[in-house]
């Protein structure tokens, strides 16, 4: 199950999660010396039979759950467990969704998926064409039937006319039954669905509140019916996690999110049950009655979660004792990347990484606010440094971000050449790639108007903005924390092998991170930044877009001083490719294209340099089998894959 946020600005000190893994104990056999047999006659007795003693797998976590609701807001060592006690209903795996519960995904191809044509008048409740929730009046500006941009929106006039509306439909496996053996209906996710919209239910009502209607079609058949205007990139994702209405049907949903009660009333449909509570552990035994039982699974009998706290050694040393088989990332939080490394080389240690929750980028101060009024040198006006494109690209071929890359994280991020990770499968596989070239960089400042003078310094000639023998001297920006000052530094190194002096300016995150006109980055006051963003599954083109500058003149500006594209770089090609692919939804021809221009324009006219994505991984005994962390699907996604030892395939 996924749990979606928003993109907020977030001053993310990297942290890498790791993971230690011990080894197995054998059993052990007793046997009878022939001595102690009596030498009288026994009557014979049945032929003892020999029992299969319970695998135990236990993952040790850093943090206690929450919830043991789906619909409980459940933070991340709550949506472990729940893993466990429910298979799917859809995965999310490598930024891509995969079927579980459901027969197959819905698909414009099999017309599962459909965008029909509806007609709305004043008053109808609609997604308007800045994505918001409104009852259709006079004057709004939306989007008419096949049109997927702000470029053939138009104003109601009050007059009827017709929407775009999403129509997404569900196929469940035949024969699921929950751990109860009662069957697995639609009904019970129309039930989950209802309970999600109720607001003592702590789940998000985004996307509830952007659905016409969720309706179970047959006993296995679910039909999804957004509201006109919506078109939901995740619409293959559109089947709520069905809950057990035979248990929870009668008890109102403020019942049913007391801690204690979420646990009691635990009950699901995968690999596991929940059989004891303790005062720092669930103990959860194997689903008679899982619908994939059949393929021996889970491979453990017993799945053990313990909640450890967050002491990096101590968790280490109970790893390499047996007390836990598996830490997750928040239980090893703060170990060293290089003892990590080290010891799975030594081969005394099983690590799985992926990404994390945040990416970093050096950010262009492209059109700092006060060239708002028009650029004046007189004025005080910080010279134009980064205005032409050829500078920007320049920047980018001086920096070397795989060594920078090979001290910070060891290797073990890749470089970003997007906002999306390496391995996104909406990443443009065509996009100039911008690798340390000193004597490209050299000829672009050339060709720019920077001359590098005698001292190896680069100065201005003829460079609009910029008064000639204007020294290419600049500040960078960043969070104070020991890793961000050693990337700016290495970063500021490099750049002074082109002539270009950059001085580091480390700054407290409050400073950093602040808004309004004086504000250093979301003010437009600064000439290079480093900070992170918050990842996101869906392309985050939104971060550059023109209409997300942060300024005063609401006209020009209109998210004012809560824009969050700090940079001040704007460009209409750009503009109309994001938001063509966001008012689009993967299947449809116009959303793989326009999400690869969109891209291909950031990096040919770099108003940032993305560097590399936060790593995280979950750390195991060696003899580990089926772990696979996952960007998007978590630690324990396959949890009925996982075991260790005799237990593996």
């Amino acid at each position: 199950m996924k749990f979606r946020q928003m993109i907020y600005i977030f001053a993310a000190v990297m942290v890498f999660a790791l993971l230690l893994a011990a080894c197995g104990s054998g059993e052990g056999n007793s046997v009878m010396d022939a001595t102690d047999i009596p030498e009288e006659t026994a009557t014979p007795g049945p032929t003892p039979t020999a029992t299969a003693i319970p695998v135990s797998l236990v993952v040790c976590m850093g943090e206690a759950p929450n919830t043991l609701n789906p619909y409980g807001a459940p933070n991340s060592a709550a949506q472990e467990i729940l893993q466990a006690l429910y298979d799917g209903p859809i995965d999310q795996l490598g930024f891509q969704y995969q079927p579980v519960l459901v027969e197959s995904l819905p698909s414009f191809e099999d017309q599962t998926v459909q965008i029909k044509p509806i007609t709305v008048e004043t008053g109808n409740t609609i997604v308007d064409n800045q994505g918001n929730l409104v009852n259709l009046d006079y004057g709004m500006t939306i989007r008419p039937a096949g049109c997927y941009s702000e470029e053939c929106a138009q104003s109601f006039d009050g007059e009827l006319l017709e929407m775009d509306q999403m129509v997404v439909q569900f196929s469940m496996r035949q024969g699921v039954t929950w751990a109860d053996g009662t069957p697995l209906t639609a009904a019970d996710s129309v039930y989950a669905f209802n309970l999600n919209g109720v607001e003592d239910t702590p789940a998000s009502k985004f996307k509830v509140n952007r659905t016409a209607a969720y309706e179970a079609v047959d006993e296995t058949t679910v039909r999804w019916t957004g509201l006109p205007g919506f078109i939901d990139p995740d619409y293959q994702d559109n089947f709520w996690t069905p809950a057990p209405q035979h248990l929870w049907g009668s008890l109102d949903a403020a019942s049913l999110f007391s801690a204690g009660l979420s646990a009691e009333l635990a009950v699901g449909y995968g690999p596991f049950n929940l059989s004891e509570v303790g005062a720092d552990s669930f103990t959860l035994t194997r689903n008679p009655a899982y619908f994939r039982a059949a393929e021996g699974l889970p491979r453990v009998d017993n799945l053990v979660f313990r909640v450890v706290g967050q002491d990096p050694q101590t968790n280490l040393d109970m790893l390499a004792t047996g007390e836990c088989d598996v830490l997750d990332p928040s239980a090893v939080a703060g170990v060293g990347v290089a003892e990590v490394l080290s010891l799975t080389a030594e081969g005394q240690v099983f690590a799985s990484w992926s990404d994390d929750n945040g990416w970093t980028l050096l950010n262009f101060g492209v059109s700092p606010q006060s060239y708002d009024d028009g650029y004046n040198f007189w004025a005080g006006d910080r010279p134009n440094f980064f205005g032409d494109a050829r500078t920007r690209q320049a920047v980018a071929l001086c920096i070397d971000r795989q060594a920078i890359l090979d001290e910070i994280t060891l290797g073990v991020a890749p470089v970003m050449d997007t906002y999306l990770p390496a391995d996104h499968p909406l990443v443009n596989p065509d996009l100039p790639l911008y690798r340390q070239d000193t004597e490209t960089a050299l000829a672009l400042l050339d060709e720019a108007g920077w001359k590098l003078n005698d001292e190896g310094l680069l100065q201005a000639s003829g460079i609009e903005g910029v008064r000639d023998t204007e020294r290419f001297e600049i500040e960078i920006l960043y969070a104070e924390h020991p890793q961000n000052a050693r990337v700016v530094e290495m970063i500021s190194d490099q750049l002074a092998a082109c002539g270009i002096t950059a001085q580091p300016v480390g700054m407290t995150v409050e400073e950093l991170f602040a808004t309004g006109e004086t504000a250093p980055v979301f003010g437009r006051n600064f000439d290079l930044a480093y900070f992170a963003w918050q990842s996101s599954a869906n392309p985050p083109c939104n971060l550059f877009l023109s209409e997300a500058i942060p300024g005063e003149d609401e006209e020009k500006f209109p998210y004012k001083w809560g824009g969050w594209n700090a940079t001040g770089w704007s460009n209409e090609a750009y503009d109309a490719a994001c938001i063509a692919a966001r008012g689009s939804a993967p299947g449809m021809q116009r959303y793989s294209e326009n999400q690869a221009l969109a891209q291909q324009i950031l990096a040919e006219e770099v108003p940032v340099i993305p560097f590399f994505t936060y790593q995280h991984a979950a750390l195991a005994r060696t003899d580990i089998c089926g772990l696979q962390m996952d960007a998007t699907g978590g630690m324990l996604w396959n949890v009925e894959n996982i075991a260790y030892g005799a237990s593996c395939p």
